[in-house]
């Protein structure tokens, strides 16, 4: 396998990313500063291009691809031509989605950001998927800075010193405080350790903006992996923060371009006021490097935003690839390239994995998931299958099924569970799956050999309403709250990811099969050759709120 080291030196790069100086000022007035912000976040492994598929303006089926390194790359330096002073910024989350993050385990990913000349990044949670270990080499290996105040890790020997709070940036020979930030839920959705700890991030973010401000620094930007709606929050409750740039909710703001794209969710930028009555932008850019964020902001002598104007840029085909970054691609497929092409099976139709489904509602690929772990843990005596949604990471087009699609569906390489649970802790486990409907939290259960119906004009622990075993060949029957049933689940929601300490301290036994859940889903499409799953009303919601 290529060595980090190799890895990094496919494209030559040499000395650390710099802020990129330009003489152009865009305001007279002393201690004024105008700079373009190019950013994005949540680009999860994608570095090949996404095909996007949804309804055009009359309707009908709209199929697009969207991102790829490559073009990226070509749409950063197009974007660059047009902008003064650029910095550009990435909000975390680069590790997990596809093969390339199971091969190369990041640094794939590193050697992309360094050629896009990223001058700062935060930590997102996923950063930590592979443990304390592979973060810290991704970070040893990175030339540009990775920031977050809130992580504390100096228990952890592997990180200990990896991690700065900040970094100052010097722009037309002005200084840009850079203050990262990261959501404290990661010991939940993801695999830190014991040694790392998670600070409050208000607290964290203003101890660090004061720092900077007291040294000079008054130009400040958050770079936080927090969540669009909690970012709205932060900014309100801030003092000397000019522009929160966000990621981990892959929201998408502004007037997106294009037919078929997701609904916006706000406003790019979000104008706020802070703690001061000051003006405070709020960025972000949907996922997978689908879209690149360009926005033009003065700032002033305080760092407060004056005027601003941007748009979330679509990486599209107009985009001519980098024809470097194109080839040192093909360099990392080649190794892979058989393995993802091995045919697996046929969909007969669309299986939905999309995230705005799976972490909400029933969908037909997460029933196969389900489906699947109970077929291949039978010989166990399983009789019910848990999966939780944000671990449903794509979705897989009618036709032919590649080994390579099916790792994109389950990126993480979670293990199967066998466990042993009373009927009262399978109900704590539903319980805890609709507490976070409203954010689309990724906790959301999907089911085999059972369902459910909960109600969402209850309160998150009240809301299971019915819960039945069985299956439709067989039929149904009552959950009993004493009664023990084996239950396949995989190990992150085993060991109390997405807070599910039901499973965590559950008394009965539990097995670790060892067996990979995409290696499960390999077997279960050879067996059954074709696919054709539908939504069979495993899950009820009641009172769900229209659309706005």
């Amino acid at each position: 396998m290529i060595s980090r080291r190799d890895i990094l030196k496919i494209f030559g790069l040499a000395g650390a990313a710099t802020a990129i100086e330009n003489t152009q000022q865009a305001s007279a007035q002393s201690g004024a500063l105008t700079v373009t912000l190019l950013h994005t976040n949540d680009t999860h492994d994608h570095l090949e291009p996404t095909i996007y598929t949804g309804k055009d303006a009359a309707g009908k089926d709209f199929r697009a691809q969207y991102g790829g390194v490559a073009r990226i790359k070509t749409a950063i330096e197009t974007l660059k031509k047009t902008a003064t002073n650029p910095i550009v910024l990435d909000a975390g989350d680069v590790f997990t989605g596809t093969i390339y993050g199971m091969i190369y385990k990041g640094l794939a990913d590193l050697a992309y950001m360094e050629a896009f000349g990223v001058q700062a990044q935060t930590i997102g949670n996923h950063e930590f998927d592979g443990g304390p270990s592979q973060l810290a080499e991704y970070l040893k290996n990175a030339t540009f800075p990775v920031v977050s105040a809130n992580i504390d890790a100096s228990a952890e020997p592997l990180l200990k010193d990896l991690i700065k709070k900040s970094t100052i940036l010097e722009v037309a020979g002005q200084k840009i405080g850079i203050v990262g930030v990261t959501t404290p839920d990661t010991p939940i959705t993801s695999s830190p350790g014991d040694t790392v700890k998670f600070l409050e991030p208000k607290a964290a973010v203003q101890a660090e903006v004061d720092r900077l401000r007291a040294s000079g620094v008054t130009k400040i930007i958050l770079l936080s992996h927090l969540g669009y709606s909690k970012d709205v929050v932060l900014a309100k409750e801030l003092r000397g923060v000019g522009v929160i740039i966000g990621g981990h909710s892959h929201t998408p703001l502004g007037k997106y371009e294009g037919n078929g794209l997701p609904a916006s969710e706000g406003d790019y930028p979000t104008v706020l006021k802070d703690a001061n009555g000051k003006t405070i932008l709020v960025l972000q850019t949907w996922e997978w490097g689908k879209f690149y964020g360009s926005m033009r902001i003065t700032f002033s002598a305080d760092g407060v935003p004056q005027f601003w104007k941007g748009i979330p840029t679509p990486v599209t085909e107009t985009f001519k690839a980098d024809t470097r970054l194109a080839a040192t691609l093909k360099a990392f497929t080649v190794p892979i390239d058989a393995f993802r092409r091995n045919v697996v099976g046929t969909a007969a139709v669309r299986l939905n994995g999309d995230r705005a489904d799976v972490r909400k509602r029933e969908t037909n690929l997460s029933n196969v998931i389900a489906d699947a772990n109970l077929w291949k843990t039978r010989s166990y005596n399983t009789t019910i299958s848990l999966q939780n949604g944000g671990g449903v990471r794509a979705s897989i087009e009618a036709g032919a099924v590649t080994q390579g699609q099916l790792i994109d569906v389950q990126p993480f390489g979670n293990t199967l569970y066998v466990m042993e649970l009373t009927g009262a802790e399978l109900r704590a486990s539903l319980e805890n799956g609709v507490s976070q409907w409203e954010a689309g939290g990724g906790r959301f259960l999907h089911v085999a050999g059972l369902r459910y119906t909960f109600d969402l004009a209850q309160k998150p622990g009240s809301r299971i309403q019915k819960v039945e075993t069985g299956n439709l060949k067989d039929g149904f029957v009552a959950l009993e709250n004493s009664k023990v049933y084996k239950v396949v689940v995989n190990n992150f929601i085993a060991g109390g990811g997405d807070g599910f300490d039901s499973l965590k301290n559950a008394k009965g036994s539990r097995i670790d099969t060892y067996l990979p859940d995409y290696s499960v889903m390999t077997e279960y499409f050879q067996a059954l050759k074709t696919i054709d799953a539908k939504v069979e009303g495993r899950i009820t919601i009641l009172n769900e709120p229209k659309p706005a």
